[in-house]
């Protein structure tokens, strides 16, 4: 009985070990393909890095994975155009975004919100996109809509949030911007009409975003 057990000790070591082995094989490619591509591009992705105009105003030390800061694309296009949009860098921490004021209006490029078809009710969990709660919602919780915010409802969470941030600045509305490329990939076109029924929503087609930016300034 020792020696079946023994064999069938080795056997199931062998056969995980060749199992770990195949999977290597297959795995190591694309793995050699993932450096050989990052070493490549690194040079090019510092370059980037270093000449983004959010860079330049705030600097912060390069690292490998880098990439431009997540309010760069808004915060270059308003210094481009000479825009009148007040850009506050809250925290020192250099990863978190800041806000963008245009007077007392708040504008809002995260997209945060989700369309839940069964209610046709575009809603957000509060938190969503600004803290790390959001990191870990699952597949579970797009079933479980109860402690989700309607849009009204989110409006008012995002200015106590920036009065707690940025206390003494007025703020009175919640402008939000999203690209109409966004919402049809991940969204019916149900989803799109519903958002066009909403205030305050600025929907924007690829290579827009500036015009849309300028819109809001000129009305408001």
């Amino acid at each position: 009985m020792k020696i079946k057990e023994s064999i069938r000790e080795k056997s199931a070591s062998i056969g995980a070990f060749l199992i770990v082995s195949v999977v290597f094989i297959i795995i190591l490619p694309f793995l050699l393909g993932y450096f050989l591509y990052k070493l490549i591009s690194t040079p090019f992705d510092y370059a980037k890095y270093k000449r983004s105009r959010y860079q330049q105003d705030f600097p912060h030390k390069y690292s490998w994975l880098a990439t431009p800061h997540i309010d760069n694309k808004v915060y270059t296009i308003i210094k481009e155009n000479n825009l009148p949009i007040e850009y506050i860098k809250w925290r020192e921490e250099y990863d978190l975004n800041g806000y963008f004021l245009y007077k007392d209006i708040l504008l809002v490029f995260e997209e945060p919100f989700f369309f839940d078809k069964k209610r046709g009710l575009w809603l957000i969990w509060p938190g969503n996109g600004c803290d790390e709660e959001s990191e870990d919602i699952d597949e579970e919780d797009y079933e479980n809509t109860d402690d989700c915010l309607t849009v009204d409802e989110a409006k008012k969470y995002i200015l106590e949030r920036f009065r707690e941030d940025v206390p003494g600045l007025e703020c009175n509305r919640v402008v939000l911007f999203y690209s109409r490329k966004n919402v049809e990939n991940h969204y019916e076109q149900g989803g799109l009409e519903k958002m066009r029924e909403l205030d305050d929503f600025i929907i924007y087609d690829k290579g827009e975003l500036t015009d849309a930016i300028k819109k809001i300034v000129e009305s408001c």
